[in-house]
């Protein structure tokens, strides 16, 4: 089968989106993807030409509406994800989606059940869930090696907005990214949590804005995109969670996920992307365990992983149509918990996701 794409936005992401498609057309001979379109205002035909792109087109409602488009791929900044996904999704085309989806838990909605109402087949980019030391975590769970699961801490954060008077970044900006470190870097942990089978009940949350105005083009901007969130959960099996995001902390650029159970504990660093810290036999100390010898690599390619395959076994997934690729819902899910964490820092109150 082979997809016509085009993609929307320009970016870094769209850099390991398109190493992706380029991997699946090497390592499949039922897929393949043709690169037909990229998207943004400022996209230069050097930049379609890096990447493999045959055409440049600085409207991306143009590229929706083009007919020789059968994969819209959404990379733009946050607050396009959801028109672009919408009009996609009306127009008949199958729609890739970085995350979140939506600026709301509404709008996420919104876009479930226009997928599921004209059945158009969606995915949202959470593809950390295809590390292979997560599918180790998740088989440890499922297996009941863990034991009953008691607490989850998870950790995503880096150091690059660290200065206050540091120039303005999409990332920073309300007006482009609204959910600020929680949509981009918190959907991860939600995500990876959910796909241990960990449904989230409710959260108190807090959030915090440093770079309050920002030196940019135009003079300053104001912004209130939240730069830091750590928020307190609680499971639906009555585990409790702590999670900790942050674009400010001084020497983060570390990912952590951890879960703790009466068995044993599993511990996930995204700096050893081979191994998993684990605690065998009831010893209760961590021993680094390869995670090849704990559930067998199954790449169904040779070449040698990097973490912009977690795109290409994602994309894979997704094209085959095979119903393993995470969903819009999942998508939406994570935006639920999203908005009751935000609405949990207002209030000053727990908040039941519901």
């Amino acid at each position: 089968m082979k997809y016509r794409v085009g993609i929307i936005g320009s970016g870094s992401i769209s850099g390991a989106h398109s190493y992706a498609f380029d991997k699946i057309n090497e390592t499949n001979d039922d897929i393949q993807v043709e690169k037909v379109v990229m998207c943004s205002r400022n996209v230069s035909p050097e930049r379609c030409s890096e990447l493999g792109w045959s055409e440049a087109e600085h409207d991306w409602e143009n590229v929706v509406a083009r007919d020789d488009i059968d994969v819209i791929d959404i990379c733009a900044y946050d607050t396009i994800h959801y028109p672009a996904a919408k009009a996609a999704i009306e127009s008949g085309k199958m729609v890739i989606c970085e995350k979140p989806i939506a600026d709301t838990y509404e709008q996420a909605s919104e876009l479930v059940a226009l997928a599921e109402a004209k059945n158009i087949n969606a995915t949202v980019c959470t593809n950390y869930r295809y590390m292979h030391d997560i599918r180790c975590m998740k088989y440890l769970l499922d297996s009941g090696k863990l034991g009953e699961i008691r607490h989850v801490y998870g950790s995503f954060t880096m150091d690059w907005a660290v200065d206050v008077n540091g120039w303005m970044n999409w990332r920073l900006d309300h007006r482009t990214s609204p959910l600020g470190t929680l949509g981009d870097l918190g959907t991860h942990l939600i995500d990876m949590s959910r796909f241990m089978g960990l449904e989230f009940s409710e959260v108190c949350g807090m959030n915090e804005t440093y770079g309050q105005r920002r030196p940019c083009d135009e003079g300053f901007a104001e912004t209130e995109s939240n730069e830091i969130s750590i928020f307190n959960a609680r499971f639906d099996n009555g585990a409790l969670g702590l999670f900790e995001l942050s674009r400010v902390s001084g020497g983060g650029n570390g990912m952590i996920f951890e879960i703790h159970g009466t068995e044993g504990n599993v511990r996930w660093e995204k700096r050893n992307m081979n191994s998993l810290l684990t605690v065998p036999d009831g010893s209760w100390r961590y021993e680094s365990t390869p995670s090849g010898e704990i559930l067998p690599y199954d790449y169904g390619f040779e070449h040698e992983f990097i973490q912009n395959d977690t795109f290409t076994l994602l994309f894979r997934d997704f094209l085959s149509q095979n119903g393993k690729a995470p969903t819009l819902r999942d998508g939406a899910e994570c935006s639920r918990v999203i908005d009751a964490v935000l609405k949990s820092d207002r209030e000053k109150k727990f908040v039941k996701i519901i």
